[in-house]
């Protein structure tokens, strides 16, 4: 269950508390007490019933509930003074008393099927790290990851984006369940285990409908050896998936070289924390991109790395400097393309970081690369819908924007793809339809002021003005510097046509003209 107050995402399935994204550390008491506390916000809760809940009725003293009540109120900007959210009733207990919205995160268990595409398809479910490490799979993630980047390189494969597949960890799922919920007719899974300086590698095919292994196989090599074992990989999946695929097709699908494992180690984890979007996460992502450039000038997804991570410091809002950000990014996602221009990774990167810097064309241009060389990245989709939208083309979007969802529908930027669809729809006057793509939008995880921004311009064009100023209020008490200005100085629409119609609608609701 995902849990919202003012800045704050509490997750209980992942025991985690985010402030705009930002992972905020807590014992695990203190975790147990605000997760009780919002449980029953409807009444004071006891000393008593805190004991019995929170320490099982463990003897506690009156210092340790004191400490464990102060450490929690730490976390969520409260003090003794300042009880905006966690307030003592005196002789009474303690309550919980802000405004909370409750939402599910995505659960493949409970998704509807979806239908077949008309080419050969197939999800890559994360390897599995058998080695027994205390580090987190980065080296499974990163097996898993290298094998759907060199199976999307065949043009004729649809292949389920990473994000989506890896929503499928640990769920215990049956191969026949989850190729019904992701439309594919095909699942792969495996396993990767280290010891020493040898690794074996076992993976299965499995058929969606009949949950039949098409193969197993397993590869027991020295380590050095790992990128021969993908390649191997991957012409035995083409081959097992498609058998009439020609040669040249086959040949697409290689993973390129890499000449050093420790530089591609070095990257892996990097990934692991770009894919983690918090603040310190993307410091440690852009320190582990440079230094697997260190060690191998020539790995060119680390550039892309590099760039994915300035690019969402500005996206979450973490960046010291936007504009700075937007100069760093451009370079290292330059030199990934002139490393390797079949790298349609590489493009969309670039791509992205063009329409981040509102240059349009070399934007669409990038991107369209990028689907050229493999038809499946859901996230180069993604950047065209959003470069259309946001260059005044918001019609001709829609088609890339769905076809991102039907690639990826578990991947967290949902809120993004949700987001711009609804600006296609207000753009084109349809104001009902963006309330409703905005509302599902919010239902995502992450706080993002653009999904507040679109469902109030929309809602003040219908005049709905009641519900426009309660998510106007929503909105401000996370983004206090709302308001025309700061759209105008921060949306990336290229068109001024679209800010105009964008604004009247903020207008129409209340916003300020400034803060």
């Amino acid at each position: 269950m995902l849990i919202l107050f003012g800045d704050f995402d509490l997750d209980t399935d992942r025991r985690e508390l985010k402030r705009h994204g930002e992972l905020i550390p807590l014992e695990p008491q203190v975790f147990d007490l605000l997760v009780h506390l919002v449980a029953n916000r409807d009444r004071v809760v006891s000393k008593d019933d805190l004991i019995a809940s929170v320490w099982g009725g463990r003897i506690v003293s009156e210092s340790t509930l004191t400490s464990r009540i102060n450490s929690l109120r730490r976390a969520v900007g409260d003090s003794g003074e300042r009880q905006q959210l966690v307030r003592t009733i005196a002789r009474k207990g303690v309550r919980f008393v802000g405004e909370v919205r409750e939402q599910r995160p995505p659960d493949p268990g409970n998704a509807t099927a979806l239908a077949l595409p008309d080419r050969p398809s197939i999800a890559v479910l994360p390897f599995t790290d058998m080695s027994g490490g205390s580090e987190p799979d980065y080296f499974g993630d990163g097996m898993t990851e290298e094998i759907i980047t060199a199976l999307s390189r065949v043009r004729w494969f649809f292949v389920i984006a990473r994000h989506s597949t890896f929503a499928y960890r640990n769920k215990g799922m049956d191969a026949k369940q989850i190729a019904r919920e992701l439309g594919v007719r095909y699942v792969l899974a495996g396993s990767v285990r280290r010891a020493d300086d040898r690794i074996r590698v076992s993976a299965q095919l499995v058929e969606g409908a009949s949950g039949n292994n098409v193969w197993a196989r397993s590869y027991d090599r020295a380590l050095s050896d790992i990128f021969v074992v993908q390649d191997e990989m991957t012409q035995t999946l083409v081959g097992a998936i498609e058998p009439e695929l020609g040669r040249a097709e086959r040949e697409r699908a290689r993973v390129k070289a890499r000449d050093n494992l420790d530089a591609w180690s070095i990257y892996q984890r990097g990934m692991f924390h770009l894919y983690r979007c918090t603040r310190e996460d993307l410091l440690e992502a852009r320190r582990l991109f440079r230094q697997a450039i260190a060690i191998d000038p020539e790995l060119g997804p680390a550039y892309s790395g590099e760039a994915e991570a300035y690019y969402y410091e500005v996206v979450y809002g973490f960046a010291q400097s936007n504009e700075e950000n937007r100069e760093k990014a451009i370079g290292p996602a330059h030199r990934a393309v002139t490393l390797d221009a079949e790298d349609a990774g590489a493009h969309c990167t670039l791509g992205r970081v063009r329409y981040l810097r509102r240059e349009y064309p070399q934007a669409i241009s990038e991107l369209e690369t990028a689907l050229e060389l493999n038809p499946s990245l859901a996230l180069a989709h993604y950047g065209l819908g959003a470069t259309l939208v946001f260059s005044g083309r918001p019609a001709e979007s829609l088609s890339h924007l769905k076809a991102a969802i039907r690639l990826s529908p578990h991947d967290p930027n949902m809120g993004s793809f949700l987001v711009r669809i609804a600006d296609a729809h207000y753009f084109a006057a349809d104001y009902e339809g963006a309330v409703t793509f905005a509302l599902k939008a919010l239902g995502q995880p992450n706080f993002q002021w653009s999904r507040y921004a679109v469902l109030i311009a929309a809602l003040g064009q219908l005049g709905r003005l009641d519900e426009a100023r309660r998510y106007l209020e929503e909105l401000t008490r996370q983004r206090p510097d709302f308001s025309i200005a700061f759209v105008q100085g921060t949306h990336l629409f290229g068109e001024q046509s679209l800010m105009a119609q964008y604004c009247e609608g903020l207008r129409k609701a209340g916003v300020p003209d400034r803060a």
